[in-house]
C-alpha cells in the first residue's frame, strides 16, 4: 500500500483530532440547490468522475511511527434520500454533523436530498483534513463539468497530473528560521479576549450556532471604494474592521487568526488542505485614525505571508498547541463566478454550519460579485446567540461609519445604538423626595408616632418622644456652642441610644455628622478629626480620650437622664438645612494609605433612605438590626431607616455584633424583621444556626458569593443582594436573590439613580462588555474633602449628556436582561500566562467547596517575573467538618477553572482578616511559605529506569543531548508532530499507550514517566 506524507495543517488537524473529541469542528460543508430535471444518475456518475480526478476525496488517514500519512481508501458515492421543504434544514444539520473516521475513509459524503421531481439539494460534507476554503470553488466547478459530460453537452476533464495531494510538505531549514525570525519578539494572542456577554474561557471546542446576514450592496460597493483610497484590499479592510471591534471592546492587543492560503501555482486545481492559520496581532492607539491603522494592519498581514507555510508551534518555542489558535478567527473568500449545472437552476450555500464551534467566534466572510455574506460562528456555552447578533449590529454599524469616514480615529467611530448608549436607570424617585433631608423626615416621625418604640438596646427602651427630646435638645446645646448648616461634628461614641441621638442632634442642628470609631487606631482617629477640621466632638466618658486634643467635646452619658431643655430654649427655632447641604462626612480607605473624607449631601440621604423605604415596603411596623460600625457608610440605613418610616431600631452591643448566636438570638427576642450585613457577618449568623423564616436580608460591602446566597436565602425570607460605593451614599443597585438562585446579579439602579459602564476612554462600552462602574442620579457625594484633584478625577461628566458620575473603580457588565454583573476591584483582575484573571472567580469556585465556609485569593511574586508568580488560596473551614488536603481542593477546583487559575498553594486561616466594615482585608493576607518549583532535579534524586528510557526518547525526538526531569518541552522546541512521535516510540518500546492529554497537561520526563507507570501497572492487574 502507497503511504504518502501528510503536510503541517493535516498533522496539526490529524493530532487535534487525536487529543479531544472535537465533533464537527473540521467538517466543511455545502449545499448546492437545485430546480429542474436532475439526471440522479448523471450527477452520481459525476461525483465518481470528480472523486477519480481528485484521489484525496478518497484518501484514509493512518498512523506510521507516531506520524500521519495518507493511503488510498474508498470512494465516496452519492447517497439519496427523499426529504421535504419542511425537513430540509433539520437534515442539512443533521448529515453536516455525521462524524467521519479518518482510519476508514473516505474523508467525504455526498447526499442528495431529493424533495420532489424539480427541487434537490446536493449536500456536500469534506473533512478539512482534505479540503479548505479554495477547495469549494474547484470542487464545484469540476463537478459541474463532470455533470455536463455526464449528460453529454460537454467534454470530459482531462486527468490532474500527478502530485502531493495536499500542501507543500515540511518547511525546509531556511523557511524555519525566517519564520522563527519573523515571530521573534513579536506579541502572540492570548488566551483571552473581551467579547460582549463572554461567560466562559474561550478556548476549545463545544457545540455552536451561527449568526448569518449580507452586507447591503450598496455598502460592500462604498468599501472597495473606501479599501482603494486607503490602499489596501477589501480584505485588509474587513481585518482592520474587526481589529477595530476589538479595541472597542477593550482588548488592548487585538489578536485574530487568520486562514492564509499555501497554494502554489501547481495546486491551483486541486482539492486538498492548502491553508495555514497565523494570527495577526496588533496594537492600535485609539485616537489614530482607520485609514491608519489599515495600513499598519496590511503591513502586519504581509509580513505574514513569507512564512504562512510554517505552522506557528514549529517557529515559536513554549506555544502549546490547541484547536484554537486564538479566540478569534477570520475567513475571507472571494466567491467565483455563477456555476452552472446544465439543464438546472441552481444556488448555492457556500458555507454551512456544521453545528461545531471553536474558540469563542469565528467571523467567515464570502465575498461575492452580489453580495458580502457574513457568517458568525460561536460556541453556544461561552457567547450566547443575541450576543453574537449584537456583535454582528456592532460590526454594521462600524463598517458603514468606515464607508463614510475612513479618517474617523478608531475611539470616535460610531459602534453603539441609542439604547446601549444610555445609561440604566433606576425607578422614579418616591414624592416626596424632591426637597426631603434628614432633618424634615425625621421630625415628621417624632410627630407622627411619638408613643411607639423607636431604639433598643441593652435593655433599654426608648420612644420616639423619648429620643426626639434627648436629640432636640442636644441639637439646640450644638447651637448653642457655635454648631451651625455645615459645621462638621464628630460622634466617637460605644454603640447606644445616645451614639444615635448624636447623629440625630447634629443634623437636627444643622451641622456635619463625623462618625469616630473608638476602636480605631490612635493615628487614624487623629487624620480624620485633623482633616475634618472638626470644631465639636460628641463623647461618653469611655471614649473621650480618644478625641482628646481635638476641640471642644461633649458629653452624653446622662443625655436621657437630663431635665427637659427650658421653654425658651426648645422655642428656638433649629436651623433649616437643604438638599444641597451636607448630612455627614465620613473616611473611607485612600490608595495613598491615608483615609479620604467623602461628603453626603442631605439630598443624596433622604433619597436613598426612602428609596428603600418604598423597594423593601418599610412601615411603622418594621424592626430593624444595627450591627455595623457607625464608622461604616452603610451603618446610616439600618439606623435612620426604620425611624424615617416609624419602625424600630435595635442596637447590637460591641460584643454581640461579633457573635453570631448573640445577634442570631436578637433576631428572634426583638422578631426583627429586617438585617443587613456583609457576607462576613452572614456567615457568622448561619454558622451559628440562624433560622429566620420572616427576615428579610441585605447583603453588600463585598460580593456575595453563590454557594453562601444559597445557604442564606434557605435560611430567611427575603434576600437582597445590594451594591454601593461610599461616593454615591450607600447603596447604588439591588437585586432579589430568588429561592435556590443559580447566579448573584448587583441587579439594577436603585430610585433616582443611574449607572454606566465605561471604557478608558470614559465612553459607554457595549452591553456584556466588562467596563468600569459609574454612577450617577440623586445619590452622588459632593466629593472628596480638601481634594479637589481627586474629586475632579473621579467625579466626571458623561460625555454624551454631560450629566455627573462617579467612576467606582469596579468591574462590571450590563447583562441581557439588563442588569449589573460585578466583577470586583480594576486591581483585583490580573494577568497571569495570558490570561486574564479575576480573583473573585477563582475564590466563588472555592467557597462552593463543601468543606469551605471563607476564602480568598491572592497572587504572589513579581509583576515583571511571571514564572515566578503563584496564585495562592486562603481556604477558612466550616466547623465541624473534615478538612480536605491541598490535592482535592485543586481537583475540585480543576472540573470548572482552567489550570492557570487553580491556586498553586493553600495557606488555611482560621478566619478571614477584616477590615473594620467587615470587609476582607486583601492587604493583611499572609505570604505563604512554599516550593518554588524548579526545571532541575535534585542531584540525589535517582532516575529509574523507565524514566530514563522516557528521556532518551524526547532526546532522539528533539535532537538534544540531555533533558531534565522536570523540563517543560515545550521550551525545549515539542510541537503536536515531536508529541505524537514520543507517544508512538513509547507505545512500541514500552508496550504502553500514553495518553495524549498527559504531554499538554504536564508536559515533563517525570509526568509522562509516571503516566506510562500508571498504565503499565494497571495492565499487571
Amino acid at each position: 500500500m502507497i503511504s504518502i506524507p501528510t503536510g503541517p495543517a493535516q498533522q496539526g488537524i490529524w493530532v487535534n483530532e487525536r487529543l479531544a473529541p472535537l465533533g464537527s469542528v473540521h467538517h466543511m460543508p455545502f449545499a448546492v440547490h437545485f430546480e429542474g430535471a436532475l439526471d440522479e444518475s448523471a450527477l452520481a456518475a459525476a461525483c465518481a468522475d470528480l472523486a477519480d480526478r481528485h484521489p484525496v476525496l478518497g484518501m484514509t488517514v493512518r498512523e506510521d511511527h507516531g506520524l500521519p500519512v495518507l493511503t488510498a481508501g474508498p470512494p465516496p458515492g452519492l447517497t439519496v434520500h427523499q426529504s421535504s421543504p419542511e425537513r430540509l434544514a433539520t437534515e442539512l444539520a443533521g448529515l453536516s454533523a455525521e462524524p467521519f473516521d479518518l482510519a476508514t475513509g473516505p474523508p467525504a459524503r455526498f447526499t442528495l436530498l431529493r424533495i420532489d421531481e424539480s427541487r434537490a439539494t446536493l449536500l456536500v460534507v469534506v473533512h478539512h483534513i482534505a479540503f479548505d476554503g479554495t477547495s469549494t470553488d474547484v470542487f464545484l466547478r469540476d463537478l459541474a463539468d463532470c455533470y455536463a459530460h455526464r449528460t453529454g453537452t460537454g467534454p470530459a476533464l482531462a486527468p490532474l497530473l500527478p502530485s502531493r495531494p495536499h500542501d507543500q510538505g515540511e518547511p525546509g531549514p531556511d523557511a524555519l528560521a525566517a519564520a522563527k525570525a519573523h515571530w521573534a519578539g513579536r506579541p502572540l494572542p492570548e488566551a483571552d479576549v473581551l467579547l460582549p456577554g463572554l461567560t466562559d474561557r474561550p478556548d476549545g471546542v463545544g457545540p455552536g450556532a451561527a449568526v448569518a446576514f449580507d452586507l447591503p450592496t450598496e455598502l460592500r460597493a462604498e468599501l472597495i471604494v473606501t479599501a482603494d483610497k486607503l490602499g489596501v484590499t477589501l480584505f485588509e479592510l474587513l481585518l482592520t474592521a474587526l481589529h477595530t471591534l476589538l479595541l472597542r471592546y477593550g482588548n488592548e492587543h487585538p489578536a485574530v487568526a487568520v486562514d492564509l492560503g499555501t497554494r502554489g501555482t501547481d495546486a491551483a486545481e486541486r482539492i486538498g488542505a492548502y491553508v495555514n492559520e497565523l494570527p495577526v496581532v496588533t496594537t492600535p492607539r485609539p485616537g489614530m485614525s482607520f485609514g491608519e491603522f489599515a495600513r499598519e494592519v496590511r503591513s502586519e498581514l504581509r509580513g505574514c505571508y513569507p512564512h504562512r507555510r510554517v505552522p506557528l508551534a514549529r517557529a515559536v518555542r513554549g506555544l502549546r498547541p490547541g484547536v484554537a489558535l486564538a479566540p478569534v478567527s477570520f475567513t475571507y473568500r472571494r466567491r467565483i463566478a455563477p456555476v452552472v449545472f446544465t439543464g438546472l437552476r441552481s444556488t448555492i450555500d457556500w458555507v454551512l454550519f456544521p453545528g461545531t464551534a471553536r474558540g469563542a467566534l469565528r467571523v467567515h466572510l464570502v465575498d461575492g460579485p452580489d453580495r458580502l455574506g457574513v457568517l458568525l460562528m460561536h460556541r453556544t456555552e461561552v457567547l450566547a446567540g443575541p450576543q453574537v447578533e449584537r456583535i454582528g449590529a456592532h460590526l454594521r454599524r462600524l463598517l458603514a461609519a468606515i464607508a463614510v469616514a475612513p479618517g474617523t480615529t478608531l475611539a470616535d467611530l460610531p459602534l453603539l445604538d441609542e439604547a446601549e448608549s444610555a445609561p440604566l436607570r433606576g425607578p422614579t424617585p418616591a414624592a416626596d423626595a424632591a426637597d426631603a433631608t434628614l432633618p424634615s423626615l425625621l421630625l415628621g416621625s417624632f410627630t407622627t408616632h411619638p408613643a411607639r418604640v423607636a431604639v433598643v438596646t441593652a435593655g433599654r427602651t426608648l420612644s420616639y418622644a423619648e429620643l426626639a427630646e434627648g436629640s432636640i435638645r442636644l441639637a439646640h446645646h450644638l447651637v448653642e456652642v457655635g454648631v451651625g448648616r455645615g459645621t462638621v461634628v464628630a460622634v466617637c461614641a460605644e454603640r447606644s441610644p445616645e451614639m444615635l441621638a448624636a447623629v440625630l442632634a447634629v443634623t437636627l442642628a444643622g451641622g456635619v455628622y463625623l462618625p469616630v470609631d473608638p476602636t480605631y487606631p490612635t493615628e487614624r482617629i487623629a487624620h480624620v478629626l485633623a482633616d475634618a477640621g472638626a470644631p465639636v466632638a460628641l463623647v461618653q466618658q469611655r471614649t473621650a480620650e480618644r478625641v482628646a486634643g481635638h476641640g471642644r467635646t461633649v458629653l452624653l452619658d446622662d443625655l436621657f437622664e437630663t431635665a427637659p431643655a427650658s421653654p425658651a430654649a426648645q422655642g428656638q427655632p433649629l436651623p433649616t438645612v437643604a438638599p444641597n447641604d451636607l448630612a455627614y462626612l465620613i473616611y473611607t480607605s485612600g490608595s495613598t494609605g491615608r483615609p479620604k473624607g467623602v461628603e453626603v449631601p442631605h439630598g443624596a440621604l433622604a433619597h436613598l433612605l426612602l428609596a428603600f423605604r418604598d423597594q423593601l415596603l418599610t412601615t411603622p411596623d418594621s424592626v430593624w438590626l444595627a450591627v455595623t460600625s457607625l464608622s461604616f457608610d452603610i451603618s446610616a440605613l439600618e439606623l435612620l431607616l426604620p425611624l424615617v418610616s416609624g419602625g424600630r431600631v435595635v442596637i447590637a452591643d460591641a460584643s454581640q455584633v461579633r457573635d453570631g448566636r448573640a445577634l442570631s438570638e436578637l433576631v428572634e427576642r426583638h422578631a426583627v424583621t429586617h438585617v443587613q450585613a456583609t457576607p462576613s457577618g452572614w456567615r457568622l449568623m448561619l454558622e451559628a444556626g440562624l433560622t429566620a423564616p420572616a427576615l428579610t436580608a441585605l447583603s453588600g460591602g463585598e460580593a456575595l458569593p453563590l454557594p453562601l446566597a444559597r445557604r442564606l436565602r434557605a435560611r430567611v425570607g427575603r434576600l437582597w443582594n445590594v451594591y454601593g460605593p461610599t461616593e454615591a451614599t450607600i447603596w447604588s443597585t439591588s437585586a432579589e436573590v430568588p429561592p435556590a438562585p443559580d447566579e448573584v446579579s448587583i441587579g439594577r439602579p436603585i430610585a433616582g439613580t443611574t449607572a454606566l459602564v465605561l471604557g478608558p476612554d470614559g465612553r459607554p462600552v457595549p452591553h456584556g462588555v466588562t467596563g468600569e462602574l459609574a454612577l450617577g442620579g440623586a445619590g452622588l457625594a459632593r466629593g472628596y474633602r480638601g481634594l479637589p484633584e481627586l474629586t475632579a478625577s473621579r467625579f466626571v461628566a458623561d460625555p454624551g449628556s454631560g450629566s455627573r458620575y462617579y467612576r467606582t473603580g469596579d468591574l462590571a457588565r450590563v447583562r441581557s436582561d439588563g442588569a449589573l454583573d460585578c466583577f470586583g476591584r480594576l486591581d483585583d483582575q490580573i494577568k497571569l500566562r495570558g490570561h486574564r484573571i479575576e480573583l473573585g472567580e477563582i475564590e466563588g469556585r472555592l467557597q462552593e467547596h463543601p468543606a469551605v465556609a471563607a476564602a480568598a485569593v491572592a497572587v504572589h511574586g513579581r509583576a515583571d517575573d511571571p514564572a515566578g508568580q503563584v496564585l495562592v488560596g486562603y481556604p477558612v473551614w466550616r466547623s465541624g467538618v473534615t478538612a480536605p488536603d491541598p490535592a482535592e481542593l485543586r481537583s475540585f477546583l480543576a472540573r470548572t477553572l482552567p489550570d492557570v487559575m487553580v491556586p498553586g498553594v493553600f495557606h488555611v486561616l482560621d478566619a478571614l482578616p477584616l477590615t473594620p466594615n467587615g470587609k476582607t482585608d486583601r492587604g493583611t493576607l499572609p505570604i505563604p511559605v512554599h516550593e518554588q518549583p524548579t526545571a532541575t532535579e535534585p542531584a540525589d534524586e535517582p532516575w529509574d529506569e523507565l524514566t530514563s528510557e522516557v528521556a532518551a526518547i524526547w532526546c532522539e525526538v528533539l535532537g538534544l543531548p540531555s533533558i531534565g526531569r522536570y523540563d517543560d518541552v515545550f521550551d525545549l522546541g515539542a510541537h503536536s508532530l515531536t508529541i505524537t512521535q514520543v507517544a508512538s516510540r513509547i507505545r512500541r518500546r514500552l508496550g504502553v499507550e500514553v495518553p495524549l492529554q498527559v504531554f499538554y497537561e504536564e508536559p515533563t520526563v517525570a509526568a509522562v514517566a509516571d503516566a506510562a507507570a500508571l498504565e503499565l501497572l494497571a495492565e499487571e492487574h
